[in-house]
């Protein structure tokens, strides 16, 4: 039980506990400023000294770090084994702690009070002190009062399980085991969430589409390997394909030039066929003097024969022409349709070389694109493999799941008067709140990581219906513990759980402390603003309790737990 708790502060208000229920009260004076509240006086920071004093962390934004505080030390006397050391810590050294003059570094102190509050023995599957602790001081800056089974808001399922499993006096072996479970299954998670990263790893893809990739693969190697097999390398292949590109170019050339030249002969021969058709004719002239009667003379009938003589000349010198530059133009066909003949020969005899193999690049290129088919091929079988081990284990860890769910079936069912004793306890203290109203219930149920604790009261979800299961699941566990020697003899509430209470619960619960307390030979520590224990009082709570401590919020310069204003 607690002692005292004091400091080397001037005006630090000490506190005086007794066994049963202790009261911090929280006053606000009628000369209190309109800025000051009860809410800045040092309930929440009473809690955290209690806790400094027993081991907790002390961070650099800790209260008690404060450059107004970090220069002092606080002193807390409590009863262990019989003894009543004073303990004492300052936060300007919080590694350590003096027990009775003697210094001792803070992880010795906490396995010293693991021993002497919780009686744990150092064993392997033993929760630590400070997760057992946590739930005797909930800290409300950690949402330690959002979820009566959870101490902090970030706080995973799993980590609240051995310490109420420790303080519920059930199975830590069998928990351990579980946390083989859980754990191999967190690694299967994150294993496959980091496959699947594009950054951190490969995709591992679904089954049915690795194997159809994987058979398409497969034919493509085929495929390859066989044009590998098939494929000749000519030698001096650009030297073949140069010739056989300059051949096409060659042969184009002459087919046009054969389309000139044969059109042009057309031209030549049609004119030698006009000119022997084409030859001058007068007796027209001789015709028409004639008819007028008139001889013409015998001088222009031999000028007219002189006239026809020459045009006859004249037209056989160019019909001799013609025939000369078509017998040359049919001479010049005549070759270039040879070189064509020539050119067509030697390039269908270039592309039969080209056709029966292919230059060295392209061999080189089919063997590289075989290598990088056979590199995807290979990535895919080995994704293949690693879904097969992933599927294989997680089936093999269902299958360890549920057998663990089963575990814990029997073993809560061998333990069945064990439980309904501790469900018995809870019910019997929200019945003392609420009566039969709202039925409540504790129940221990099995799952694949462990024990699940689920305390309700029934009803409404109010606020204040969570805080008094809050309140019930917390007065029942340590009653459990301590009667089983795993737990100390107090319980410290900050006055947070009872904000949203209504005053008939209150005062219920209040008096059901102080009788339990009294009868299971503990502590029950709760600070409480004044108007809310006065609120308590008018709704019929009448029970003697120990006013450990008065926090006020007056004088403005002394007021509130430390006696001093932070900056």
């Amino acid at each position: 039980m607690f002692r005292t708790l004091s400091s080397d502060l001037p005006n630090f208000k000490a506190a005086h506990f007794e066994r049963g229920l202790n009261i911090v009260v929280a006053e606000r004076t009628k000369t209190a400023r309109r800025q000051d509240s009860r809410n800045a006086v040092g309930k929440s920071s009473f809690v955290q000294v209690l806790d400094f004093l027993l081991g907790s962390d002390a961070r650099p934004n800790h209260v008690l770090r404060r450059p107004e505080l970090a220069d002092h030390s606080f002193s807390l006397g409590l009863d262990l084994d019989g003894a009543v050391p004073s303990v004492k810590r300052s936060g300007g050294d919080p590694s350590n702690v003096s027990v009775d003059g003697t210094t001792l570094k803070i992880a010795m102190w906490r396995r010293q009070l693991g021993q002497q509050l919780f009686g744990l023995t150092g064993a392997p599957n033993e929760p630590s002190y400070r997760s057992l602790i946590a739930f005797y001081l909930r800290n409300v800056e950690n949402g330690a009062f959002d979820n009566p089974t959870e101490v902090h808001r970030k706080q995973a399922a799993v980590a609240s399980q051995a310490p109420l499993a420790y303080l519920f006096g059930l199975d830590l072996d069998l928990l351990e085991r579980s946390k083989e479970i859980a754990t191999a299954e967190k690694s299967l998670k994150e294993l496959k969430k980091a496959a699947n990263d594009p950054v951190l790893g490969m995709t591992l893809g679904k089954t049915q589409d690795l194997d159809a990739q994987i058979r398409t693969l497969r034919i493509q190697v085929v495929q390859l390997e066989q044009q590998i097999s098939d494929f000749q390398v000519v030698e001096q292949y650009s030297v073949h394909r140069a010739k056989a590109d300059e051949l096409s170019r060659e042969i184009r050339k002459i087919n046009d030039t054969l389309v000139m030249e044969e059109r042009r002969l057309g031209d030549i021969e049609a004119a030698i066929s006009q000119e022997g058709e084409s030859q001058p004719d007068h007796s027209y002239v001789q015709q028409v003097y004639d008819q007028l009667q008139i001889t013409l003379p015998d001088t222009v009938l031999r000028r007219f024969d002189e006239v026809a003589a020459f045009h006859r000349s004249i037209v056989e010198n160019r019909k001799r022409y013609l025939e000369a530059e078509r017998a040359a133009l049919v001479e010049a066909l005549d070759e270039m349709r040879l070189r064509l003949q020539r050119a067509d020969t030697e390039r269908a005899e270039v592309m039969r070389v080209l056709e029966a193999g292919g230059a060295l690049e392209t061999y080189n290129e089919l063997q590289q694109q075989l290598a990088q088919v056979k590199g995807r091929l290979t990535e895919l079988q080995q994704r293949r493999e690693t879904v097969d081990k992933w599927e294989n284990a997680n089936r093999h860890l269902q299958l360890r799941s549920a057998e663990m769910e089963l575990r814990f079936s029997t073993d809560l069912s061998d333990r069945r008067a064990q439980i309904d004793e501790i469900a018995q306890l809870y019910s019997s203290y929200a019945y003392d709140i609420y009566g039969s109203g709202r039925p409540a219930s504790l129940s221990v149920e099995p799952s694949k990581t462990g024990y699940s604790f689920v305390p309700t009261i029934g009803g409404d979800k109010s606020q204040g219906v969570k805080s008094m299961a809050l309140f019930c699941f917390d007065l029942t566990m340590a009653v459990t513990a301590k009667r089983g020697g795993r737990g100390p003899d107090f319980l410290v509430h900050d006055s947070h759980l009872y904000s949203d209470v209504e005053g008939r619960q209150m005062a219920s619960a209040l008096t059901l402390a102080a009788r339990i307390a009294e009868r299971e030979a503990i502590q029950y520590v709760v600070t409480m603003n004044s108007d809310d224990l006065k609120k308590a009082q008018d709704e019929g709570f009448r029970v003697d309790f120990n006013e450990c401590a008065r926090l006020s919020d007056a004088p403005y310069e002394t007021g509130g737990l430390f006696g001093i204003r932070f900056n």
